[in-house]
């Protein structure tokens, strides 16, 4: 699995180029983000994880910027690079766990909406799943899968 800390820069986000019409996969929780080519069977995901530098970490004092005891990432410093490793993806399927304050999932969504219109259009979809019971190869699966399904035009949705 390729790591990045989010402070680096790389010519290479995740294998394949610039391929607007992929599918891609990202798969987020708080401790970090796995974003992969889904329709590539054995897919290698890159794995950008939160900057847990002192001026990277929220320290509001409120309930919702803290995560199983510990402090939270600010959502620039871990959403940027997210969204920076998937400024060339076509469709996004967005994978997370949990609920509430705890499912980086949405807010990852919320956050996108807001400081990158563009990206967040493109998500086709999100799951919450139990990621940590599943290969990559299973998440491919479940991704390759929801792909197979027709999709709903964004103009024709509620």
């Amino acid at each position: 699995m390729k790591t990045r800390n989010p402070r680096e820069r790389s010519e290479e986000t995740v294998p394949g180029g610039k391929d607007q019409a992929a599918r891609w996969l990202v798969v987020i929780d708080h401790h970090e983000a796995r974003i992969f080519r889904s329709e590539l069977p054995g897919s290698v995901a890159e794995q950008i994880r939160p900057d847990q530098t002192e001026a990277a970490i929220s320290h509001t004092h409120s309930i919702d910027n803290f995560s199983r005891g510990r402090e939270k990432p600010a959502p620039q410093s871990f959403f940027g690079p997210v969204a920076v490793a998937l400024k060339d993806a076509g469709q996004i399927l967005i994978f997370g766990s949990g609920s509430g304050t705890a499912n980086e999932m949405d807010q990852f969504g919320a956050w996108l909406k807001i400081h990158h219109p563009e990206l967040a259009r493109r998500i086709a979809g999100s799951l919450i799943i139990d990621e940590h019971h599943l290969t990559d190869a299973q998440l491919l699966a479940k991704a390759r899968d929801f792909y197979a399904l027709p999709q709903v035009p964004p103009s024709l949705m509620p």
